[in-house]
């Protein structure tokens, strides 16, 4: 972040790099599909079978409820599982409504977080006796069945992220951490410019509260800083949330989530 931004700048670039970095994701997917309006408002279509991974998303400060009405009514949502997805809590009750008329009646609020980086994130990522590595398309099989594992649910619905086309793109990078040549826990980085996305960490049931997750995620931050990204982004549950302000991200806002 430079002098002249400020805190809720800093905010809104990371909101488009996070909605860049899934519109990314979506075009290496065989059937993704992603498109952007005037408002603020976007499309997106990754097939992978989780509400939150497909839908429209506004990354506008303040969403333009008439744009996401009509982005709601593409027939291209009609194949997925799909959410509509604002920023703030404070939602227009006309996008409460174009919600519900889609059957997305469930509504739940998603932290978003920003950690500015330095030297520091230089450090190997500490746990006991766990090597974190990156993997790449000719390991989608483990990194599939590791993610599975870590978010405790079938493989099919993670084949999306453990693909060739996405664990070998430029921009991304998948990790698992393995205790004695056992996976235990996930993670996955996408730069966008100057700035990176942490995604998909997960750690195995049995291996929880060892510190692997912090190490999947540092891992993500250190290799992002050694390629020139300044500033780290991620959606966190509210029980992960005090685990991320220990690394230094910080609580910006809280973002909506409407799924059926």
């Amino acid at each position: 972040m430079t002098n002249t931004d400020s805190p809720l700048d800093a905010v809104d670039a990371a909101a488009r790099a996070w909605m860049a970095a899934l519109a990314m994701f979506a075009a290496a997917q065989p059937d993704g599909h992603y498109r952007a309006g005037a408002g603020g408002t976007s499309e997106l279509v990754t097939g992978a079978p989780l509400p939150f991974m497909n839908g429209v998303i506004s990354t506008a400060r303040n969403a333009d409820a008439d744009e996401i009405a009509a982005f709601a009514a593409s027939p291209k949502l009609a194949s997925v599982t799909w959410s509509v997805q604002v920023r703030g809590e404070q939602i227009d009750e006309r996008i409460v409504a174009t919600a519900a008329e889609r059957g997305l009646q469930q509504r739940k609020e998603l932290p978003f977080m920003l950690k500015e980086l330095g030297a520091d994130d230089l450090l190997e990522p500490e746990a006991d006796g766990v090597k974190i590595r990156r993997v790449l398309g000719d390991e989608e099989d483990l990194y599939r069945k590791a993610m599975a594992t870590g978010f405790e649910g079938p493989e099919e619905v993670f084949t999306a992220f453990a693909v060739p086309s996405v664990m070998n793109h430029a921009s991304m990078r998948a990790y698992v951490a393995d205790v004695e040549g056992v996976p235990v826990a996930t993670s996955f980085g996408v730069l966008v410019d100057d700035l990176v996305g942490v995604f998909n960490i997960a750690v195995s049931p049995q291996h929880r509260r060892r510190g692997y997750g912090r190490a999947v995620t540092a891992a993500v931050v250190r290799d992002a800083y050694q390629e020139g990204a300044r500033t780290a982004f991620l959606h966190a549950s509210t029980l992960g949330v005090p685990l991320y302000q220990t690394m230094g991200f910080r609580h910006a806002e809280n973002w909506t989530l409407f799924t059926p």
